[in-house]
């Protein structure tokens, strides 16, 4: 299958090569406005992948030349930088052509055609998200060398709108054959496990973050018996939301062990200290880390508009949106994602809101 990378990331560079050594016909393409660590050239000459040196077909900052003969286009890339290169693949998109996007779930589907739209395009496109990256992995850029760490054993997938979403994972499947289908892409956005596990403990350990900068451990050293207690109660609410929206509700611990991410027979937080996973990986190094501000940004104040929306209260979600916002003097609830800058406009009935999308 011909596919085009958009986003030359950890993700995107180890999709790149995990899906060039399975037998598919991979471009890899990164926006020419932003810098990266990695050597073009290397990229293009071949990178270390379990144990050999994998040439990818191509890399290119031209994205004319990259989706010319897509028929995949995969989106890894977070979500901030989604609405930029739907801004520059707009003019080349063509009718028939799946657009998979690969990553943190946050509505992302509807906010990249409605770029595509506003920039004055209407292709005929399949168009579709999960509710995380499909991979746990790395890359090196000093050994130029990725690595694969684990591969999510059960990933939510819908398409929008959500009719198309059985069709697409057929399409998908010889990429990926553990997508399974959500009822929407609500339903993939209230999945996404970030918002939950990275900004609660992250702020409450900014003084550490400050102080020890890249000696801090979220996950081993950040989350602990008390801290662990936010993430609990940011889950409960995101649980409440689903109820309203008739979506299931499975706890993080649960939703986390059914992707592979956490071993089985543990409490949270022992899982989150000791998930071979997540335990050594350093970070935040400081709060302007994408991981609170892109989860405060795009994903709890999204979480707590469709809570507002369908009358769900979240005294939790609020807090750290607003006390993320005081630390790094911004106000998250005005320049967040919500579902009124996605399109809707006040309080919605749950049914109407799933059917619309």
């Amino acid at each position: 299958m011909n596919i085009t990378i958009l986003g030359a990331g950890n993700g995107g560079i180890v999709a790149s090569v995990d899906l060039t050594r399975r037998g598919h016909d991979v471009t890899l393409y990164h926006t020419p406005e932003s810098n990266a660590d990695w050597d073009r050239n290397q990229l293009n000459d071949g990178i270390k992948f379990k144990g050999e040196t994998v040439k990818i077909n191509k890399f290119t900052q031209n994205i004319e030349e990259a989706i010319e003969h897509a028929e995949v286009i995969m989106v890894t890339l977070p979500t901030l930088a989604i609405a930029h290169y739907a801004k520059e693949v707009a003019p080349y998109l063509k009718d028939g052509q799946y657009i998979y996007i690969n990553g943190a779930s946050a509505m992302n589907s509807m906010k990249f055609m409605n770029v595509v739209k506003s920039e004055g395009y209407n292709p005929n496109v399949y168009i579709g998200e999960t509710m995380s990256l499909t991979y746990a992995c790395r890359y090196d850029h000093t050994s130029n060398e990725a690595e694969l760490i684990l591969t999510s054993t059960h990933n939510l997938f819908a398409s929008y709108p959500s009719q198309h979403t059985d069709h697409m994972i057929e399409i998908l499947k010889p990429l990926y054959d553990t997508l399974v289908p959500a009822k929407n892409i609500l339903e993939t956005t209230l999945n996404n496990g970030n918002p939950e596990s990275h900004p609660g403990p992250a702020i409450l350990n900014t003084g550490r973050i400050d102080y020890a900068g890249d000696e801090f451990y979220l996950y081993s050293q950040g989350i602990t018996k008390h801290t662990v207690r936010v993430v609990e109660a940011i889950d409960k609410e995101r649980q409440q939301i689903c109820a309203a929206l008739n979506f299931e509700q499975l706890d993080k611990s649960a939703r986390s062990e059914r992707s592979s991410y956490f071993p089985k027979g543990k409490t949270l937080l022992e899982q989150f200290n000791t998930s071979p996973i997540l335990k050594d990986l350093k970070g935040p190094t400081t709060l302007q880390n994408r991981y609170i501000v892109e989860d405060v940004e795009e994903g709890l104040v999204l979480w707590a508009s469709i809570g507002d929306a369908v009358g769900v209260d979240t005294p939790v979600i609020d807090s750290i949106i607003h006390l993320t916002g005081v630390l790094l003097d911004r106000n998250f609830f005005e320049e967040g994602l919500t579902l009124s800058k996605l399109g809707f406009d006040g309080a919605i009935s749950p049914n109407t809101l799933n059917n619309l999308i």
